[in-house]
């Protein structure tokens, strides 16, 4: 799950990328071992990751991302870039190596930005949005 603020200084301080996956994407669905397409999904994307090893990407989690009409969704986010929710998805071993792919790219590159013809297939037509920037907060004036 997710774990807490500090992670993100780290994330800044590398440049890395984190994937924030649904828990409970497709919860009307069940597979035969009672999972819903989210947990299928994480579960995959946890798989991957490890066989992987892949320091660029971090994976974290989230209760709902209020996409359940898109299941299954991802956030892709990274410090200082936008993020994008990317929806509608497989849960599969070939969706879970896609993200990660598209993950490590956008980890690397230095707005944010993937050129299209470097997304893997699975994933093009599932970007639902892009998310700004955040701006930095305005300094504290201590004094």
């Amino acid at each position: 799950g997710h774990q807490g603020p500090g992670r993100h200084r780290v994330l800044m301080a590398r440049g890395r990328a984190e994937i924030v996956a649904c828990e409970t994407c497709g919860h009307a669905r069940l597979d035969e071992a009672g999972r819903v397409p989210g947990e299928v999904l994480l579960e995959a994307l946890r798989a991957a990751h490890a066989e992987l090893a892949d320091g660029d990407v971090e994976l974290s989690t989230v209760r709902c991302l209020w996409s359940c009409s898109q299941s299954c969704a991802v956030h892709l986010r990274a410090p200082n870039k936008p993020g994008y929710v990317i929806a509608r998805l497989e849960p599969s071993e070939l969706t879970a190596r896609a993200l990660l792919a598209y993950a490590r790219l956008y980890a690397q590159s230095e707005d944010g930005r993937v050129p299209f013809k470097q997304c893997p297939e699975p994933l093009k037509g599932h970007f639902v949005c892009r998310i700004p920037v955040a701006p930095l907060a305005p300094a504290l004036d201590i004094e």
